[in-house]
């Protein structure tokens, strides 16, 4: 069989042999060799300004699906890598509601948006094109878009992640107020008509959070205290925390297997939609619409800190990692902090007593001294001998309320 020639139409200025050639039968053919040094070819028609037009739409083609490896648009990128690679994370779900987010403010704003065309800008932008949204929602999809960049770094997509020194909002999450010992038990009896009562007591009287309390096991309960394995803890540690002995006869009775099983089932804890569904119920009888569930775990560490405990007593109870975040969980009621400024004012009354009473001794022996003295220097006039000696006798001293 004869050797095939082919003649060049369209020379390309890459590596190699490549472009648009007419082959010995007259037919035009495309022979491209790519930068990443695969070879693609296609066969056109005879005629030469219809397959020079066809190469040219082909080439674009080419050059496209290069650019989309190299540097693909940031819709893509969400849903094709980063979202697949954080399935094994727990929170998957959240990342993938927060992967839709940002789609749908991208699809809005920046179709066309490629990843090495991301900047600051589209951080700023993100934040107020949610802004109807809370603060902290608004940072969480923000945050999730800088761990995005983050990866496409990692697969040396990108250089450096811009979107890294874009500032979150300022949340503020400290609580206006805290459940009271009374709205605790108002709230408990309420939840007695459902089968969640003594979750919600647990919760309130060990400080555990709803999640651990959600998938106890009658294996973590332990004698006199509560083990919970790191897989379950949000700080991937050992949680061992005492629990009383009327916890304990509350849990006595709880199932083989989990302690707290959804209705009907032995191995199926209840979800979080559900127990949130019966609290939102319970608070809005016990005219608590503002509590959450989260609010009991505050009730614990105020409770503790009323009876004297330390922030460090509370946040190993609480099984924090360091004892700074505890803080936010002790809220002190205003007439508990009453007895420390009654006793500040009373320490100031005595002390200023006792400085008046040191004075007045001071100015006496002062006033006597001076007139001894005056007797005895004859030669002054009258007028010095009679003059009014001031005293320090005059002090103003501050009283206790009758």
């Amino acid at each position: 069989m004869p050797k095939i020639t082919r003649v060049p139409v369209v020379l390309l200025p890459h590596e190699g042999r490549s472009g648009l050639f007419r082959r010995r039968d007259g037919v035009h053919a495309a022979d491209v060799k790519l930068p990443s040094g695969e070879r693609r070819r296609k066969t056109f028609t005879k005629e030469r300004e219809v397959s020079i037009a066809r190469f040219e739409a082909w080439l674009a083609v080419l050059e496209e699906e290069q650019t989309d490896r190299t540097d693909p648009l940031v819709i893509a990128f969400l849903e094709d890598s980063f979202v697949p690679s954080q399935q094994e994370l727990k929170s998957y779900r959240f990342t993938v509601q927060c992967g839709q987010a940002i789609k749908r403010f991208l699809s809005t704003e920046f179709t066309d948006l490629r990843l090495s065309d991301v900047s600051r800008l589209h951080g700023d932008r993100l934040l107020s094109f949610y802004g109807n949204l809370s603060p902290r929602t608004r940072n969480m999809y923000l945050q999730k878009f800088k761990q995005a960049m983050n990866y496409a770094v990692d697969l040396e997509l990108v250089a450096v992640n811009p979107l890294t020194r874009v500032k979150q909002l300022t949340v503020d999450n400290r609580r206006t107020r805290a459940l009271t010992m009374e709205q605790f038990v108002a709230l408990i009896r309420q939840a007695e008509i459902t089968d969640a009562m003594t979750m919600f007591l647990v919760m309130g009287l060990t400080g555990l959070r709803p999640k651990n309390v959600r998938l106890l096991m009658k294996g973590e309960l332990i004698d006199d205290r509560i083990e919970i394995p790191p897989s379950k803890m949000k700080n991937a540690r050992w949680g061992i925390i005492p629990i009383s002995a009327h916890v304990q006869l509350v849990l006595k009775d709880c199932p083989d297997s989990l302690c707290f099983p959804a209705v009907g089932t032995s191995e199926t804890p209840k979800t979080h939609r559900n127990l949130f569904r019966t609290f939102d119920h319970v608070r809005q009888r016990a005219d608590l619409g503002w509590a959450t569930m989260y609010d009991l775990r505050h009730f614990f560490a105020s409770q503790l800190a009323k009876q004297g405990a330390t922030e460090q007593q509370i946040g190993r109870l609480l099984c924090h990692v360091g004892h700074s975040v505890t803080s936010r969980y002790v809220h002190h009621d205003l007439e508990d902090l009453r007895p420390f400024v009654e006793e500040l004012s009373e320490r100031y009354i005595t002390a200023s007593a006792t400085q008046c009473r040191d004075s007045e001794g001071i100015g006496t022996a002062w006033k006597t001294n001076t007139t001894t003295n005056i007797s005895r220097k004859k030669t002054r006039s009258s007028s010095t001998v009679n003059r009014k000696i001031p005293t320090r006798s005059s002090c103003t001293c501050p009283r206790k309320p009758s």
